[in-house]
């Protein structure tokens, strides 16, 4: 079972790291309060590395690389995020079939589908 000190967020942005004063672009794919999950296709990081990731123009966190799988790594943040900023930047997937977000009015029924338009348009 996967058990966890944090909330975890669902993430799917491009960010900075800096890796020995070395810029890359690295993809961030989950984030919680005390780490998150990277993947670094072109950068050369190795368990205990000491990364600084900037997550958007004015949330940078420094951390350490605890694990690695393939171009997937584990960082542990030297310092807790703050729960507001991990939401911010993060969002959690619904667990609703397609059907239940199609367009309703205010009374929940579902709305007619919208006319086609003529060739013209």
């Amino acid at each position: 079972m996967d058990q966890r000190k944090h909330e975890r967020f669902v993430v799917e942005r491009k960010i900075e790291c800096f890796v020995e004063d070395r810029r890359h672009e690295v993809s961030l794919y989950d984030l919680c309060s005390g780490g998150c999950m990277i993947q670094a296709l072109r950068v050369p990081l190795k368990v205990e590395t000491i990364v600084d990731l900037k997550l958007n123009h004015f949330i940078e966190v420094n951390g350490q690389i605890v694990w690695k799988a393939g171009a997937s790594a584990g960082v542990r943040f030297g310092q807790k995020l703050h729960e507001a900023a991990v939401r911010y930047l993060g969002f959690m997937p619904r667990h609703q079939t397609f059907e239940a977000l199609a367009p309703r009015d205010r009374f929940g029924r579902l709305l007619p589908p919208l006319p086609q338009m003529g060739s013209g348009y």
